[in-house]
């Protein structure tokens, strides 16, 4: 039996080594790393790259954004993206007319309604609403606030409405009157004109856009369930193209229980 050299014996390893697929598997390997690696600092948000695509979002954003977040209307928002994303997958035009009819449906008739809405009507329809608890608890009135505010040196005027379905205890001993932030729903207006009043005993009506709103002591959201007309009307206001019409005033309005 031959006696092979150590260097032979390695020769003749490296060449059945070379002619093997492990080579290239490592060399296949040592790529894919390298590719990542470059990737991966590229893409890191201090690298030149994620740099400029930071800088390119921020400069893109409006320098109001939380005005934007604040009052943007979601209704068309909604429906463009969506349609956006149905056209871009290539969906059949059948299934797209049946989702524009759905989308139809919520935005429009009893889902968010456009043109004005009366204050008055809102209110009224909120009453209807608790008149059962009304009952019960012998309530004469709902709590209801319309005050003035400014714009803070902007020179506009500002419109908060306060209500709550319980009126302030004053039998109460310890009677103290709720703040108004305490009070379960608000609107807040931005009035941008008036106009004759329709009813003889006011003045004028003015009317403007609700740029904040609370419902059940929350803050209004897309997400938010909204059951009667009155929170309905409300959800409008926010999130709509509709108009707040004050044609009212807390005195005008009552549960009726004791007329």
């Amino acid at each position: 039996m031959n006696q092979q050299t150590l260097q032979e014996l390695l020769a003749e390893r490296v060449a059945v080594y070379a002619q093997s697929d492990r080579p290239r598997e490592l060399i296949d390997e040592g790529i894919e790393k390298l590719f990542k690696e470059v990737v991966n600092d590229t893409f890191r948000s201090y690298g030149d790259f994620g740099g400029a695509i930071k800088e390119a979002v921020k400069a893109a954003l409006p320098a109001n954004v939380s005005d934007v977040f604040e009052l943007q209307r979601y209704n068309a928002l909604v429906a463009n993206a969506l349609r956006q994303r149905w056209e871009a997958a290539a969906v059949h035009s059948t299934i797209i007319e049946q989702a524009e009819k759905s989308i139809a449906e919520v935005l429009d008739g009893k889902g968010l309604i456009t043109g004005e809405v009366s204050l008055y009507k809102l209110l009224t329809a909120f009453i209807d609403d608790h008149k059962d608890s009304a009952a019960e608890e012998q309530w004469e009135r709902p709590e209801i606030r319309i005050e003035e505010g400014d714009g803070y040196g902007t020179g506009s005027t500002l419109m908060h409405i306060y209500f709550d379905p319980a009126p302030e205890d004053r039998s109460s001993t310890y009677y103290r009157r709720r703040e108004n932030h305490q009070l379960k729903h608000s609107m807040h207006v931005h009035i941008t004109g008036q106009r004759d009043a329709a009813n003889h005993w006011r003045k004028c009506d003015e009317f403007g856009e609700v740029y904040s709103a609370k419902l059940d002591e929350k803050k209004v959201a897309i997400n938010m369930r909204v059951r009667s007309d009155w929170e309905r009307m409300l959800a409008s206001l926010y999130f709509g193209n509709a108009i707040l019409v004050i044609d009212c005033d807390p005195d005008d309005l009552s549960y009726g229980l004791y007329d």
